[in-house]
């Protein structure tokens, strides 16, 4: 495949994987015997959301939320919501909410706050992929299966000008 950017495997599938599995048993064992509500933010968590709730083993709620803050590489430092959701799916439920990256904190931020707004019982947060060096003062817990390094990453739901989403392993755009 002919790329438009310098790619650079970063994350293979398999270890994707993986990391998803063990993961997934945590979540299983939190929740066991209990509705989960998994709020996905769109587009780019769609593959991590896909592989991880089909290893879930309690009854789940799904709704997606759809938010920006990026254009192409460069952060806008402004949160805007393209979709929400409603009340009544969040409050007094067990939430989950599965991204793709948290870099510099200002989507998770708002996304965070706002669903802790609509009163659930519970509200976690797991995450791809952090960088960590990049949001030191974010607040809320959440868990990551991979600390990427700060450079813009690529596969896997991650793109750049909504390019490379649909590769299966995560890439490093190299200069």
């Amino acid at each position: 495949m002919e790329f438009k950017h310098n790619l650079k495997l970063l994350i293979s599938n398999n270890e994707i994987q993986e990391k998803i599995k063990v993961f997934a048993k945590e979540i299983n064992e939190k929740y066991k015997n209990e509705t989960l509500t998994v709020i996905t933010i769109m587009n780019g968590a769609v593959f991590f959301f896909a592989d991880l709730v089909k290893l879930f083993e309690m009854p789940i709620k799904m709704d997606t939320i759809v938010v920006s803050s990026y254009s192409g590489t460069n952060s806008t430092k402004e949160l805007k919501f393209h979709k929400k959701v409603i009340k009544p799916i969040i409050e007094g439920q067990h939430v989950l909410i599965i991204e793709d990256i948290i870099d510099t904190g200002i989507t998770m931020t708002g996304v965070y706050e706002y669903l802790n707004n609509l009163n659930p019982k519970t509200l976690d947060i797991v995450v791809l992929a952090t960088k960590k060096e990049n949001h030191p003062e974010f607040k809320y817990p959440y868990k990551a299966l991979f600390e990427v390094p700060n450079k813009f990453i690529v596969g896997y739901g991650f793109e750049i000008d909504d390019l490379y989403r649909q590769l299966d392993c995560v890439y490093t755009v190299e200069d």
